[in-house]
């Protein structure tokens, strides 16, 4: 059957038997009365989240309803019992009237009687409160079993949520230490290509091509091979943002970054690997920050014109939480901007 979603909410509903027969009431020992009454409500829009049929929920809330309604009832005659002339109790929207009772006149064994009195109608309250509680009981036993599977249930998703969170900081840490990223710019205004040096037809690594055909990325891969020069050392992919993003807070213009297209499937491919699916764009904006958006030719900087630019520094991002040394930290380019 097709599941909704509902609010439930364990009330505690108090009986205050002393308050309702006033200064008529004679505590008896005897009279096994509970202060108070335990009832799921089922209500839409409040109380705590919980999953069932429309079947369960309308079953569940005219239970609550009924027990609800016999306890009031049971606690007007109480009432009545001792002495009471006037009085309304609703326990399922919480309203309720009376006038007070009185003490009872002072006639010859009017206490006897008095507590005579009161001892009855407790006997008579607590076997009705007993009753309506015990017809009750299935559902709140069912309501209560379901409360308790769905918070199992939302923590053991949470406690997923979490781990899945630290394995992938842990993942995205362990790239961005790797030391396999070089970059190089021709000159003011020329673009700017990142590549790594394990994915390229000259490299050595395990995505390095053959060095006699262009492989994947085409002629776009073939001008990156080309522009290896051996002795540019390799920086980290933290390093790498450091060096972009203060070449970006200095350019004058919109800055030209062209990726290499081996370099962004293979990141994306080792994230994957390692069950952490992201794109190359989430996974450099969790290194370099909030403000690179999408390019013709992988991520580029958000530009922003030199006269809107704040002086104060911009906070980092990257790393674990909210540290570490990439983003717009302010912190040092390794190497420059400069060519190999």
């Amino acid at each position: 059957m097709t599941r909704e979603w509902t609010g439930v909410s364990l009330e505690n509903v108090r009986l205050e038997v002393a308050e309702i027969a006033g200064l008529a009431f004679r505590p008896d020992p005897s009279a096994a009365l509970p202060e108070r009454v335990e009832v799921y409500r089922i209500l839409d829009g409040r109380g705590e989240p919980l999953p069932c049929t429309p079947a369960e929920h309308e079953r569940w809330e005219l239970a609550a309803v009924a027990c609800l309604g016999r306890l009031s009832r049971a606690l007007e005659d109480f009432y009545r019992a001792h002495g009471g002339t006037m009085i309304e109790i609703d326990l399922v929207t919480g309203r309720g009237i009376r006038y007070g009772i009185g003490r009872p006149r002072r006639w010859p064994g009017w206490e006897r009687r008095a507590v005579e009195r009161s001892a009855r109608a407790q006997q008579v309250l607590a076997l009705e409160v007993a009753r309506a509680v015990e017809d009750y009981r299935p559902v709140r036993a069912e309501v209560a079993l379901r409360v308790t599977e769905e918070r199992a249930a939302r923590r053991a998703a949470m406690e997923a949520e979490q781990r899945a969170t630290r394995h992938r900081r842990t993942v995205l840490d362990e790239l961005a230490q790797r030391r396999v990223w070089q970059y190089r710019s021709a000159g003011p205004g020329e673009p700017v290509l990142v590549r790594r040096v394990d994915l390229t037809g000259t490299g050595t690594g395990a995505g390095a091509g053959t060095g006699t055909e262009p492989g994947p990325g085409g002629a776009a891969a073939a001008a990156f091979d080309g522009s290896v020069m051996v002795d540019q050392e390799s920086v980290s992919a933290r390093e790498l943002a450091d060096a972009l993003n203060a070449a970006a807070r200095r350019a004058e213009s919109p800055v030209d970054i062209r990726w290499d297209e081996r370099a962004r499937a293979g990141t994306e491919a080792e994230c994957l690997a390692r069950e952490v699916r992201l794109t190359f764009l989430e996974w450099w904006q969790d290194l370099a920050g909030p403000s690179w958006r999408p390019g013709p030719h992988g991520p580029v900087p958000v530009f922003v014109p030199p006269g809107q630019r704040a002086s104060a520094p911009r906070p980092s991002f990257g790393g674990t939480g909210m540290g570490g040394t990439g983003g717009f930290s302010g912190g040092h380019s390794y190497g420059g901007f400069g060519g190999y």
